[in-house]
């Protein structure tokens, strides 16, 4: 079972985007800061990670990608990272992707928006997410 770490210092938005992916068969773990979903990544084997462009604390989203992609660990280097933001700011993909975000998206995000975006980074087919 693909495993999805969930950045969010939201436990609604957290909550959504959980029900949002339920269809998936998903195994979840969660942080609502990013030092805490940092922690996690390191010591859980992570297939994707879904963040918050903006998190409390000293690490906002950026920043939490660009620890991710400086990582002493190969398998947390490599890891997907999917940046989300309510944000409208028109720079926030350009500092999202070079950081390293593998995606960016704005919210909202509608469930079929967000289930693609996951298959994809995933290597979901279809077929795997509907039993079939």
């Amino acid at each position: 079972m693909k495993r999805v770490l969930l950045v969010e210092d939201s436990n609604t938005i957290r909550h959504i985007l959980k029900v949002y992916l339920m269809r998936l068969k998903l195994d979840f773990l969660e942080a609502e800061k990013a030092d805490h979903g940092l922690r996690l990544l390191i010591t859980q084997p992570v297939d994707l990670v879904i963040a918050d462009f903006n998190l409390p604390g000293s690490m906002d989203g950026v920043e939490l990608v660009r620890r991710v992609r400086a990582s002493e660990f190969t398998r947390v280097r490599q890891v997907p990272i999917v940046l989300l933001t309510g944000g409208k700011a028109p720079d926030l993909e350009a500092k999202a992707l070079q950081a390293g975000a593998s995606e960016f998206v704005r919210k909202p995000i509608s469930i079929d928006a967000l289930a693609a975006v996951a298959r994809r980074h995933l290597a979901l087919s279809e077929a795997d997410t509907l039993g079939v």
